[in-house]
């Protein structure tokens, strides 16, 4: 599990990963300079101005926007000390494809095992699916974050950021608290989870 061709692999599909990241950001920068330029060459300019709120949904939107990030923040340090970032850092899943990975979570979630040499691969997607659960706090914190700088500005497009992010988030939520429990479950009825013993691919 701890050979050196396994850490390239790790390190390999966690650079895969960050790529995708960086790439998913550059396409929102271009979408959102798209937009821009047509705000100048006859989009609907209402949908970027800024609106007007009453003084309350303003301090109503200060609240959400901090409790959000504070939520967020929290969030963050929990998955740090407990373990879960760095254990998912170096998870052996990041050596696999997403096909492969994907495979593994239906396969936990049926409860099925093909055979006994699956199992240590089928324990640590079964261990990362619940550990998951600490994404839910932190996407509830970006949903808040959204809601209040919303109500900060009530412009048209942040009304449709907002619905699509929270449909968005909301979607991974039910997901993550759908898998959580059978991933426990799977647990169970194979323990002795060298997974959830120690960080998979750690000293």
């Amino acid at each position: 599990m701890d050979s050196d061709p396994e850490r390239g692999a790790i390190r390999r599909g966690r650079r895969r990963v960050r790529l995708l990241l960086v790439g998913t950001v550059l396409v929102f920068a271009l979408v959102s300079l798209l937009v821009g330029l047509l705000a100048d060459r006859g989009f609907p300019s209402s949908w970027l101005e800024r609106g007007d709120p009453p003084t309350a949904v303003a301090v109503t939107g200060v609240v959400f926007a901090v409790l959000g990030l504070v939520l967020e923040i929290v969030a963050l340090v929990r998955m740090v000390r407990s373990g879960s970032y760095r254990a998912d850092r170096e998870s052996r899943l990041w050596a696999v494809s997403f096909r492969r990975r994907r495979e593994l979570a239906r396969a936990v979630r049926r409860g099925a095992v093909a055979s006994p040499d699956e199992l240590p691969w089928l324990r640590t997607a079964a261990a990362q699916m619940v550990r998951q659960r600490r994404l839910v706090p932190l996407f509830g914190g970006l949903v808040m974050l959204n809601l209040g700088q919303l109500l900060l500005s009530l412009a048209p497009m942040w009304f449709l950021l907002f619905g699509v992010t929270s449909v968005m988030f909301a979607i991974a939520n039910w997901q993550i608290l759908r898998d959580a429990p059978r991933a426990e479950a799977f647990l169970r009825e194979h323990p002795d989870d060298p997974a959830v013993i120690a960080p998979t691919g750690s000293h």
